[in-house]
């Protein structure tokens, strides 16, 4: 069930609070009459921002290599209406609109609620980049097992078969 749609907003865009090891990610939205922030987690953010790199590359264009940060910034209050379970994305190329649909998570029985976002190319993307940047701004990687590290990139690494530490 659409629980809400935004055909025109003014402000998209994907953020954290917190500390890398310890952040949460909202996607948000905002049109002339409201504000909606949804929870998702940092996958969900990376999966956007490559969805809608894959769709910019379709129509021809591509992520922001440049745009403002500051106006990119999750606004206040940050009140979630929902945690997502579906992220879906697509393109409407004779509207010039790409959509956003994030699907609430919910147990089998309930129905999810939806949140419809319609952006326009250019929010798109700086959408793209700035989701992509931000999921960047986490801990190091392991280069064997590709899970996060320690912020100094120490970890026990299960590629050594629990037979030591990998510090970098």
């Amino acid at each position: 069930m659409i629980d809400l749609e935004l055909p025109d907003p003014h402000h998209v865009t994907a953020g954290y609070t917190g500390v890398p090891g310890d952040r949460t990610f909202f996607v948000q939205a905002e049109d002339t009459e409201q504000r909606v922030t949804v929870l998702v987690e940092k996958q969900q953010v990376g999966g956007l921002a490559q969805l809608l790199a894959q769709l910019l590359a379709r129509v021809e264009d591509e992520p922001a290599t440049d745009w403002d940060r500051d106006a990119m910034a999750l606004r206040e209050p940050i009140d979630p209406r929902f945690r997502v379970g579906d992220v879906s994305v697509g393109v409407d190329p004779e509207r010039g609109r790409f959509l956003i649909d994030l699907a609430e998570l919910t147990n089998e029985e309930d129905e999810p609620r939806e949140l419809r976002i319609w952006a326009d190319q250019d929010q798109a993307r700086r959408l793209a980049a700035h989701a992509a940047e931000i999921v960047g701004e986490g801990r190091p990687t392991c280069e064997l097992c590709g899970r996060p590290t320690a912020l100094d990139g120490s970890h026990v690494c299960p590629a050594t078969n629990g037979h030591g530490r990998v510090d970098r």
